[in-house]
Parts: structure tokens; sequence; C-alpha cells
């Protein structure tokens, strides 16, 4: 297994160097340039939510990021140091036009990461949420 980890502060501009590092590490993996492009985005909103979310933009607060290959997938841990979050079915679409005009977008980050990744699992506490994204390397025996 092949192992990276970061530590941001929670700046929302330290939110590139985990996009460039995920772009770099799914080339690595053997992600076609369109699974690429998925983790990128998908992890880049995923930091994102740690910052504003987790961490509510305290600079004295980390986002931890670990990106782990195995033979089978990509596996990326984001971490923030928040008061954890409630739970929310992310499988479905939550948001209609009559909600985009209201100015309610909570979980659509989290539903497009859904549909960005193979497989996600979200562990949150008093101490803070780990979110798990997975993409499995199936694309490069096809």
């Amino acid at each position: 297994m092949q192992r990276v980890e970061l530590r941001i502060p929670s700046i929302p501009i330290f939110e590139r160097v985990v996009r460039a590092s995920a772009a770099e590490i799914g080339s690595a993996a053997g992600l076609s340039p369109e699974r690429v492009e998925d983790l990128k985005l998908a992890v880049s909103e995923a930091v994102n939510n740690a910052i504003d979310h987790g961490n509510r933009g305290d600079t004295a607060k980390l986002v931890g990021v670990i990106f782990e290959i195995d033979g089978e997938k990509l596996e990326i841990r984001i971490s923030d140091q928040g008061g954890g979050i409630e739970r929310l079915d992310f499988s479905r679409h939550v948001i209609d036009d009559a909600h985009l005009d209201a100015g309610y977008l909570r979980g659509f980050g989290m539903y497009l990461i859904s549909a960005l990744v193979d497989d996600y699992e979200v562990d949150s506490s008093q101490h803070g949420t780990v979110l798990t994204l997975r993409l499995y390397r199936r694309d490069q025996q096809q």
C-alpha cells in the first residue's frame, strides 16, 4: 500500500494544494483522466466542506487528508476538527428548483461527492468528521 498524508490550515487557498495532490495521486493510481477529474472535484468539495462547515473557517484548526492506494482502490480520508454533523441522507438528490430559488444548498456538496465516487462513508462525532471516499481501480482493466 502507498500512502500520502497532508495537513492544511482551514484557509481556502490551501484546498488547491490538496486538489493538485489528488490529480497526481489519481494518475499514479492508474485512474483514467475522466476519473482523475471526478476525484479532483470530489476531494475539492470535501476539503471545502471540512474548512467551511467542519472547522467553521477557524484557521487554528487543521484539515487532514490521507490518500491510500492499494491493489483495488484509491481511498481518501478527509478529516476536520469540528463539532460533528447530523446524519443526512446524501444518496438522493434533495435539491429542487424551489429550494434553489430560496437559496437552500445544504447537502448539495455531499450529493455531488456521492455522485463522483464509487463509495463513501461519513463518521462524525463531537471531535470532528471523517469523510472516506473510494474510487475503485476497475477502469484500468477495461
